[in-house]
């Protein structure tokens, strides 16, 4: 008989029993934020948080894989769905990459309560801050029939808001918003995330096809790190356990730095899975006197490598060192470059610096869906408000004509980022 093979969804699921080596061949194109291996890690260092994913299989092998985690009570900011809509937590921690709230907005969302809101179900990995389907086949209504399956069963199952914060606008994912949007969820804009294509023959032609003024910036950079009296060496894999406590100790003072949090644990535990299962895992170390002073951690996966955790001891350093930019752009693109990759995938914080150095951007997108319709209108005018505030901060082309003054962008310390 012909015809294509059946899909078949599946949701509330447990993780699909896939290691390191089947995520290279599974799941080729996929961030490694988004395979079991991070999301089992994941749930074990966030042990409050309840799996509840969305599985796709068609034929044998083929797999879509949509990470879903029910929150019973407020979590952190970046997984509490109310501050996508201006609201404020009372511990003044800001949503990643925030720009100023509105408090009367925040004071209408917060007299709300927290009853139309939980349980949420956020939709994707929390601490890799993507919203996304790592899938190993496609058809043109793969999105909206996991989301046609995922929005009612979860309302059945007691969810009371359904928030998907981190949509990057990569292939497929438009498709994704769409199917949300049907569903009767609102979206709008959240930030960007930034990535290098290396089209260059090495890192020699790729700076010398940068402007004049970005190549100086890099060069720049260089000097300033080496002025400051930091050097930088690189360990791999199994080399990195005796700096996973310190390179967390780091990171999670940088997110504190930018207003954000995270807790130690949390890198410690997924960085040591990592390294467990044997995935490709690089630490860029930045020493002065002795001390290790800048961390950058990255992952490759195939063709692409993601630099994911960074973190520096501004006492040791200063503000403008420079040391940011020659560990977490220059040493891990010139070492993509030596190594035959094709992309580097920066992530989100510090958009503006890393643009200034020849980055690409990519629009990221939030959409929410709230289980009482009756909600729906005011949620989306809050939620159309917190995107053209953060749209406003980021120099992004013109938000919505009714914006006040321009907000700032918190965390937009030229020599940091808030998430990876």
């Amino acid at each position: 008989m012909g015809g294509s093979p059946r899909v078949v969804i599946s949701t509330g699921q447990a993780l699909p029993d896939m290691d390191w080596t089947g995520e290279l061949d599974g799941l080729t194109d996929s961030w490694p934020y988004l395979g079991p291996t991070w999301l089992r890690a994941t749930e074990k260092v966030l042990p409050d948080v309840q799996p509840w994913h969305t599985l796709a299989h068609r034929a044998r092998g083929e797999l879509a894989l949509l990470p879903g985690y029910i929150l019973t009570t407020p979590p952190v900011v970046d997984h509490e769905p109310r501050t996508y809509l201006g609201w404020q937590a009372p511990s003044g921690e800001e949503v990643c990459c925030g720009a100023e709230t509105d408090a009367a907005r925040s004071d209408e969302v917060d007299a709300l309560g927290t009853e139309p809101f939980f349980p949420t179900l956020l939709l994707g990995s929390p601490l890799g801050y993507r919203t996304e389907v790592a899938y190993n086949f496609w058809t043109p209504t793969l999105m909206g029939s996991i989301v046609d399956k995922l929005v009612p069963a979860a309302f059945e199952a007691g969810i009371r808001c359904i928030v998907a914060p981190w949509i990057p606008s990569r292939r497929g994912n438009d498709a994704l918003v769409d199917a949300l949007d049907a569903a009767g969820a609102s979206t709008t804009f959240w930030g960007y995330e930034d990535f290098m294509s290396l089209d260059a023959p090495n890192w020699e032609g790729h700076l010398a096809a940068l402007p004049l003024k970005k190549r100086q910036r890099i060069k720049g950079d260089v000097r300033r790190a080496e002025a400051a009296g930091v050097t930088i060496e690189r360990v791999d894999g199994t080399d990195i356990r005796p700096y996973v406590a310190r390179i967390a100790e780091l990171t999670c003072l940088n997110r504190e730095k930018n207003g954000a949090g995270e807790e130690p644990e949390h890198i410690v535990g997924i960085l040591s899975a990592l390294i467990d299962e044997g995935a490709d895992v690089r630490a860029y170390l930045g020493y002065k006197d002795g001390a290790l002073v800048a961390t950058c951690v990255t992952i490759r996966k195939n063709h692409r490598l993601f630099p994911k955790w960074a973190g520096f001891d501004y006492a040791a350093i200063g503000e403008r060192s420079g040391i940011y930019f020659a560990l977490v752009l220059d040493a891990p693109v010139r070492d993509a470059y030596a190594e035959g990759l094709r992309t580097v995938e920066f992530g989100a914080g510090a958009h503006q610096a890393k643009a200034l150095r020849g980055c690409t951007p990519r629009e990221v997108r939030t959409s929410m869906l709230l289980s009482d319709p009756a909600l729906r209108p005011q949620a989306s005018a809050w939620l159309d408000a917190f995107g053209n505030s953060r749209r406003v901060a980021f120099g992004a082309a013109s938000p919505a004509p009714a914006q006040p003054a321009n907000l700032p962008l918190l965390g937009g310390s030229g020599d940091s980022g808030c998430c990876g």
